[in-house]
């Protein structure tokens, strides 16, 4: 179990790790192909589609492959999508890059959540907020790693192909790991029926809308604080990934006391807080224009947006404990299309009001995490 456990922690790591690196290089693309906000939107649009397609269709097919065989095949063909993202020298070639590194990195997410539900129920205690909280630390890592390497001269193109060295390392431990079979069925002879039925459960839907405005807040802030950080106030790239890196951190800081906070107060309560944070962190940081102000409210947004998508991730392996991958892949389809589209928002706005402005959505995200928190104890 030991072993199981440290190749799942390298698992979200890594993840975590790619997003921070792509947090700090998409002002470099945007900056290299000449994109202004809205095109770039619409490029992130159509690799939302293509992942929510990817899980809705494919996601279930965790229960089926086995965790094992799903994470090892939608990592390598996540690695390709990563090589072509490097490769991308025009506009239609970007966009093809984030089809494929989109619709497979969502795979790839059922897959070890899926496999961080199994861990968890075997281990018999509450460890979600652990594994989502080595995927923010993996996202620290990124972010500094990405900004050190720009500002000393690193094409951004060499620095992401540098990301295939950790992805294959990976991929090799998971197929040397055995993983914990789902409650009440082996990983081979998971039935798919009335997998669909699950996106009619409320309980389900209503820990899907929560996790939903949770991955929107993330993948904004992941998307487009470097891009507002560089280039809305001007900042370098050291300083620009060290505002993403402030976010990731406090993600993981905040993940290692979720559990805590979480046996304490329970689900509800630390989601209320949870939401009612992120709204006061994301407006503090768009109240001004310093630096330090600015960075200190990612933090909080950071500390505040930590505990909701493992605590939706958990509650929805409750729900549905003989056919959690399916649990976790309807959460994911719709949190994980949050999290793409939330960036596709961002675009929009930004292109007819500003940055600053479309950012704003974060705050409001916060604010309904907070009131649909008031609904869980009835759900």
């Amino acid at each position: 179990m030991r072993r199981t456990l440290a190749v799942m922690l390298s698992a979200f790591a890594f993840f975590g790790c790619f997003w921070g690196v792509f947090a700090v290089l998409l002002a470099d693309i945007s900056r290299v192909l000449e994109l202004s906000p809205g095109p770039l939107g619409v490029a992130l649009f159509v690799g939302a589609l293509a992942s929510i397609a990817a899980m809705a269709s494919l996601g279930w097919t965790s229960d089926v492959l086995g965790r094992r065989l799903f994470i090892i095949l939608s990592a390598a063909v996540f690695g390709l999508g990563v090589a072509a993202l490097a490769f991308a020298g025009s506009y239609g070639a970007l966009i093809a890059a984030l089809v494929v590194l989109y619709a497979s990195s969502g795979l790839y997410d059922v897959g070890i959540n899926a496999a961080a539900v199994d861990v968890e129920r075997a281990a018999g205690r509450r460890i979600m907020a652990y594994f989502h909280a080595a995927f923010s630390a993996g996202g620290f890592f990124g972010a500094v790693s990405a900004g050190i390497l720009l500002s000393a001269g690193v094409r951004y193109e060499f620095v992401y192909l540098l990301v295939l060295i950790p992805l294959a390392s990976m991929m090799a431990a998971v197929a040397a790991t055995s993983f914990p079979s789902s409650v009440g069925q082996s990983e081979d002879s998971a039935p798919a029926v009335g997998r669909y039925s699950l996106f009619m459960s409320g309980p389900l839907l209503l820990v899907a809308a929560i996790a939903t405005l949770g991955l929107l807040s993330e993948g904004e802030m992941e998307h487009w604080s470097g891009i507002y950080l560089r280039e809305t106030l001007g900042l370098s790239a050291l300083v620009g990934g060290s505002g993403v890196a402030v976010f990731f951190g406090a993600m993981a800081v905040g993940r290692l006391g979720a559990a805590w906070a979480i046996q304490s107060f329970g689900n509800r309560t630390t989601l209320l807080f949870a939401g009612s944070l992120t709204a006061l962190g994301m407006t503090t940081s768009l109240a001004t224009t310093g630096p330090f102000l600015v960075v200190a409210g990612f933090l909080f947004v950071g500390l505040a947006l930590s505990a909701v998508v493992p605590i939706a991730f958990s509650m929805a392996g409750d729900l549905a404990p003989e056919k959690a991958g399916a649990a976790i892949s309807v959460v994911t389809t719709l949190g994980y299309g949050g999290f793409l589209m939330g960036p596709v928002i961002v675009g929009g706005l930004a292109e007819v009001f500003g940055l600053r402005f479309a950012l704003a959505t974060i705050s409001v995200a916060g604010a309904a995490i907070f009131f649909l928190s008031l609904r869980m104890k009835r759900a």
